[in-house]
């Protein structure tokens, strides 16, 4: 996808919703002949260019015709349950949420019944208009000072969200964002399949990237903070390095975790391989909380 880069929903499916949505349908704006027009959503959001396509929302930049910046509205690809689910959820979960590097809601409702997008749920973003991590690692490895600030930024994101009960349940560098803002360099997205921690998984529904799964995601058992923790373990390590931790197919990633931690290279120095050795422990019970996680991250920032 070209920039700007936009939050994508990353499953077709999503669990129970955590919390309803915070905020009603809201109006659809009108053409001046009264007749209801699509293309204008939350009363003011102008739809414009569709920007991105994921298997569950299209991503539209809107114009905000109060005068405000311009945002980003994911709608649902299709009405059938899987697709309006994703967004429900992100909708609900982005509603309860306040923190500087996190994607910030801003609307959410549903399209008319008739129209491009008949009956369909949407949400209202910030628009993140910088590069995802993805882009990052493939230029190559990133200075140490750079990484512990994002790492520090990113651990106190996912406290906030933990202490809301909830686990994102697929970071990855596409998944966390450039920022270019003063509040925070970096943001995460996407929360679609976001769920509540102690959460079953769904039947029949494989949730996240695996890739960047904790052995216990891969395994299938219920939700636990401690698998965000993991996968952006791996995340920062393969900034450093440049190159996946478990690469190969889908199974051949699976489970070579199931049998060994990652590899952290001696380069990396004593600080960072502790850091990243303890994120990524096999034993859920030896990583570190997210708070704790952005206090070792600090500690590096400081060196």
């Amino acid at each position: 996808m070209s920039t700007p880069t936009l939050a994508m929903p990353g499953s077709p499916a999503a669990p129970s919703s955590p919390a309803a949505p915070a905020t009603s349908p809201a109006p659809i704006g009108r053409h001046a002949g009264g007749q209801a027009n699509d293309a204008i959503l939350a009363g003011r959001y102008e739809l414009r260019e569709r920007v991105g396509r994921g298997s569950a929302a299209e991503v539209y930049r809107a114009v905000d015709l109060t005068g405000g910046p311009d945002a980003a509205v994911k709608i649902a690809v299709a009405v059938e349950p899987k697709h309006r689910n994703v967004i429900l959820n992100e909708a609900a979960v982005l509603a309860t949420l306040d923190h500087p590097s996190i994607i910030r809601f801003i609307a959410s409702g549903t399209t008319p019944e008739r129209g491009t997008h008949a009956g369909r749920p949407y949400l209202v973003e910030e628009l993140a208009l910088g590069e995802n991590l993805s882009r990052v690692v493939s230029r190559g490895r990133c200075p140490e000072a750079e990484l512990a600030a994002w790492a520090y930024c990113l651990f106190e994101a996912l406290a906030h969200l933990h202490s809301h009960g909830l686990v994102h349940r697929d970071i990855k560098p596409s998944n966390l964002m450039l920022s270019g803002l003063r509040r925070s360099p970096v943001r995460i997205i996407d929360f679609g399949i976001t769920a509540r921690a102690g959460a079953s998984p769904e039947p029949g529904i494989s949730s996240g990237t695996v890739h960047y799964m904790s052995p216990e995601q891969a395994s299938g058992g219920a939700a636990q903070t401690s698998w965000d923790i993991y996968s952006m373990g791996l995340v920062l390590l393969e900034l450093h390095t440049g190159d996946k931790a478990f690469p190969g197919t889908a199974v051949e990633s699976l489970v070579a975790r199931t049998f060994r931690s990652p590899h952290v290279p001696d380069s990396l120095g004593p600080e960072w391989q502790s850091f990243l050795r303890s994120l990524t422990a096999m034993d859920s019970a030896e990583r570190p909380t997210a708070e704790q996680a952005a206090a070792m991250a600090a500690r590096l920032m400081r060196r």
